[in-house]
């Protein structure tokens, strides 16, 4: 163990050289801050907003950062949010611990694995969380987390459903696409558990993006994808058909559970931006559930990408344990963890609730 983590505080230094190198660059020359997206709603501000710096991304989970700059509710708690350009994912904890980056979102395994690997970092608040379909509506279940296709092959042979995979190529190691112990391995092998349907029969084909995977699954390179939100209709157009969705994990909202998290270093110096930064965070999340059609307007703009519907997010600033407790399980169920090695408090803290 002492190894391991030296060898995860190795890497922490070398990236962070690599950051300083070209990282740094991308945080001078494609810098957006709140005031290079016109806003009409923002109030006027005239005292001075301290910089929250963040990694540029284009994809539907900066829908609330969009939200809190374009509505004023970053400038109502003092704050300026940063752009400081697009990063590999793999740089996104480091730029975070060496302060490149003063925050960023994650969902709870991936936290888990880094805090067991030595990263001083933890979870502040919830982003992302799964809606109740009863509660939503027919017209808004492309809110939920992910949704699971199969190709014609698999269709025409009768799978329906996740239990039917059991008789899908008997004797044969089905393909799913996407990584182990992220979003993507967790929420399915969690339905996969449900449904009797054995983790073993299924290897997992690492592709970076949904657009990838609909390609994989149409031309049979893989025999299951999970499709995240905006790529539901992408999909649907390829021919895919749909046969689940995450809501069949059985776990309520802990499904989608994704967590913002600062540096323990940055908590402690500044926690009262950091409470303004769940405030602010809090009140975007709220008006970006009852404004979805303008949501995905605004996400789409910046994104510059059609988007038809977002995720649906925490209108509270509580983070629930037994929300959070699933993701880690499953990582001692996959190996990645022992028993007992990370707890829940271990990758989020409490500090920023407000009862």
């Amino acid at each position: 163990m002492k190894i391991r983590k030296m060898l995860v505080s190795l890497l922490f230094l070398l990236t962070a050289v690599s950051l300083a190198a070209c990282g740094n660059t991308a945080a001078t020359t494609d810098v957006q801050t709140n005031a290079d997206v016109p806003s009409t709603d923002a109030p006027n501000v005239t005292a001075e907003l301290f910089p929250i710096k963040t990694a540029t991304r284009m994809d539907c989970t900066l829908a609330p950062y969009i939200v809190a700059i374009e509505k004023g509710f970053f400038a109502e708690e003092g704050l300026e949010l940063v752009w400081t350009g697009e990063i590999p994912d793999s740089e996104t904890l480091t730029s975070v611990v060496t302060g490149v980056n003063d925050f960023h979102d994650a969902h709870p395994n991936q936290l888990a694995l880094w805090v067991q690997g030595g990263a001083k970092v933890k979870a502040v608040g919830r982003s992302i969380i799964e809606p109740d379909p009863e509660k939503i509506g027919d017209t808004e279940h492309r809110l939920l987390h992910m949704w699971y296709y199969v190709n014609d092959a698999a269709w025409d042979a009768g799978v329906k459903t996740i239990a039917d995979l059991n008789g899908y190529k008997s004797g044969t190691i089905l393909k799913s696409a996407g990584w182990t112990n992220t979003c993507e391995s967790f929420i399915l092998e969690t339905i996969f558990d449900r449904y009797n349907v054995p983790r073993a029969n299924f290897e997992w084909i690492g592709l970076d993006s949904d657009t990838s995977k609909i390609e994989a699954l149409k031309l049979g390179q893989v025999d299951i994808i999970g499709i995240h939100p905006p790529f539901y209709d992408a999909a649907e157009e390829a021919g895919l058909h749909k046969i689940a969705d995450s809501w069949d994990a059985g776990l309520g909202e802990a499904t989608g559970t994704y967590l913002y998290f600062f540096s323990d270093e940055f908590i402690a110096k500044n926690p009262d931006k950091v409470q303004a930064f769940v405030s602010a965070l809090t009140k975007a999340q709220i008006w970006a559930n009852a404004h979805k059609e303008e949501t995905a307007a605004l996400t789409g703009d910046f994104i510059g990408q059609e988007v038809k519907g977002n995720h649906y997010y925490s209108e509270n600033t509580e983070i629930p344990e037994d929300g959070i407790k699933p993701w880690i399980d499953d990582l001692v169920k996959s190996g990645a963890l022992k028993e007992g090695e990370i707890q829940v408090t271990d990758i989020v803290t409490h500090q920023f609730e407000v009862k």
